[in-house]
């Protein structure tokens, strides 16, 4: 039969644990780095941690000479070399082969909307001041805007791109999205240039992809109106970090908040020059949990189960055709 590896989150999983190992032998063992992993020859099924800091690479399979399935609970896949497992016949699925259970994950777009919210009203700087003995003596630095009246500008109006839409139109705000893989006439559609020129917020919510890595330069960021505010909770690697300094120096005026860095497979985010200015305050950043609540990495765990059991299932009947 084999034996499962689950190296995602786990410790909260509860039933859920015990509905995967009622499927195959399973190990739970959370890995976030490389040393975290021990090899196995017994291992034909790994569920892998999306927020891990190495990329599932050929060094990483060889621990696992036999493994068949490997299984991100995640949408993104930057952390795992498809094109290692396509050569070892290794089937590789995330959330996405799930589409149905995908809609009932609302983390990211709700953290994207928190941050939305947190670069308008700035609860973050009001709790410093509390922190540091003040009250309202500095008003004028928490005085914040209303979402209200706003412009809301979408790049990419997928699964939270949808929800982000419903939640900005709750509080009345006015949305458009560019998205050139989807209508909807229930908003705007615009160029991704009409998107930073109109916007008083934009926030990137696409996948990152070939077409999307590097999109946003320094020119859509020098297009921002005075003031604007920019959300990241896609992937570092969609905004060009280099471009999003020069622009921070040169526009001091911008309000970011970014949940993601490029490099963060790697490691090489922790050397982001944005983390300075994160520092200073300028800018926020937090460290990629948009998608970290409890009920979503359960949905995600059961999704992955669910992947786990219908291809085991599938290669069952296989062998025996």
């Amino acid at each position: 039969m084999g034996l499962c590896l689950f190296t995602a989150s786990c410790d909260f999983l509860g039933d859920i644990a015990e509905a995967y190992r009622d499927l195959m032998p399973t190990i739970f063992r959370e890995a976030w780095n490389r040393e975290d992993l021990c090899p196995d020859p017994k291992v034909t099924a790994w569920v892998v941690n999306p927020g891990q800091s190495f990329l599932v690479d050929d060094a990483a399979l060889d621990l696992y000479p036999k493994l068949e399935v490997l299984i991100t609970p995640s949408t993104g896949v930057n952390h795992v070399s498809l094109k290692a497992c396509s050569q070892r016949n290794i089937a590789a699925y995330s959330l996405l082969d799930d589409r149905a259970g995908l809609e009932d994950i609302a983390a990211s777009a709700e953290y994207t909307f928190l941050l939305l919210l947190t670069m308008l009203r700035r609860p973050d700087v009001g709790a410093m001041e509390v922190s540091a003995g003040r009250w309202r003596h500095r008003e004028a630095q928490m005085r914040g805007h209303e979402l209200r009246g706003k412009r809301v500008g979408l790049v990419g109006l997928g699964r939270i791109g949808r929800r982000m839409a419903r939640y900005c139109e709750a509080f009345d705000a006015f949305v458009g999205y560019c998205d050139p893989y989807v209508s909807d006439s229930r908003y705007r559609s615009s160029s991704l240039e009409e998107i930073f020129d109109e916007s008083d917020a934009v926030c990137i919510c696409c996948r990152l992809t070939d077409e999307t890595k590097g999109m946003i330069d320094q020119k859509l960021l020098l297009r921002l109106k005075n003031g604007a505010v920019l959300v990241n909770t896609s992937r570092g690697e969609v905004v060009v970090e280099t471009a999003l300094l020069e622009a921070l120096r040169i526009r001091p005026d911008l309000k970011v908040a970014l949940d993601v860095l490029d490099g963060e497979v790697t490691q090489s985010h922790t050397r982001s020059p944005l983390l300075e200015l994160h520092n200073r305050g300028q800018i926020m950043i937090t460290p990629h949990i948009a998608g970290a609540t409890v009920e979503s990495q359960m949905k995600a765990a059961t999704i992955a189960l669910g992947l786990l059991r219908r291809h085991l299932a599938t290669s069952h009947s296989m062998s025996r055709s």
